[in-house]
């Protein structure tokens, strides 16, 4: 709530917050233990009936802003043993639509159900869609966005360092983030954000680095590693997007310029082994 009245008084119309920052990210993502799958059963909640989704869709509409946050959510309609790690967006009008993670890594297979789509919601200024963390490595997740019109795609994340000791100016896993979220930008000339966790929790340490960007993949602004805090930008949504897809890469845009019948092998399954 505080970060929200802060974004507020800076004139934000967004505030984009970290995956399962009502909840806190799983503890343990390598090694499946009862106490994290309890924890998370015991404190999911219902969107958007559950209380602390109410209580910051009342603080969107006090505050005349539009919020995206992560959390565990219950849905009592298929099943009381049913979770999903969900994106919420909620608004001056309400409660507005929501995005349950596709693509789980790790222990989260044990945890939470995976989604089985994106959508894209159109919130007056900007037509925005949502992914979460692991999504990110994947191009189709920001190609399925940019393709139903999306101008901001939104990603709150739980990305932690290779190990908790690791130098984030040299990790790997932080140089995977910084090369995946550049790039879907850039690949689909939209807008990028990304909102991560900072600091130790149970097995990680987050890196934080949360930040904006640029449709042509450049940083717009940025927290630095390890630290937490609010990093805002006042950006001309639609104009930087035409700039992108116009005059910045010859010309090019990237979606027009899709070959869709030559991708014969893009949403066949697979086998691997083969």
């Amino acid at each position: 709530m505080e970060y929200i009245d802060a974004a507020a008084k800076k004139g934000a119309k967004l505030i984009v917050f970290p995956e399962q920052s009502l909840q806190g990210y799983l503890h343990n993502l390598a090694v499946f233990k009862n106490e994290t799958m309890e924890y998370q059963h015991k404190n999911a909640e219902p969107v958007p009936g559950g209380e602390s989704v109410q209580q910051i869709i009342k603080k969107a509409k006090e505050t005349d802003m539009y919020i995206v946050f992560g959390m565990t959510e219950c849905d009592p309609s298929e099943g009381p043993d049913v979770l999903y790690n969900t994106d919420v967006l909620v608004g001056p009008e309400g409660f507005i639509g929501k995005y349950r993670k596709v693509h789980q890594p790790l222990d989260e297979l044990h945890v939470y159900r995976p989604g089985d789509g994106w959508e894209v919601y159109d919130i007056g200024f900007a037509k925005v869609g949502m992914l979460i963390c692991y999504d990110k490595a994947f191009p189709e997740s920001t190609r399925e966005l940019a393709l139903q019109g999306a101008e901001i795609l939104i990603m709150p994340t739980a990305w932690p360092l290779s190990a908790p000791d690791a130098d984030p100016k040299t990790d790997y896993s932080a140089y995977l983030a910084d090369i995946f979220e550049r790039t879907r930008a850039a690949e689909n000339q939209c807008w990028f954000i990304s909102s991560n966790h900072v600091g130790r929790s149970g097995d990680h340490v987050f890196f934080g680095n949360s930040r904006i960007i640029y449709p042509n993949g450049r940083v717009c602004a940025e927290i630095p590693y390890m630290q937490e805090g609010l990093v805002t930008a006042t950006i001309d949504i639609q104009e930087e997007i035409v700039k992108a897809r116009t005059i910045e890469f010859f010309g090019l845009c990237m979606l027009k310029d899709r070959r869709p019948s030559a991708y014969r092998h893009l949403v066949t399954p697979r086998d691997l082994g083969k």
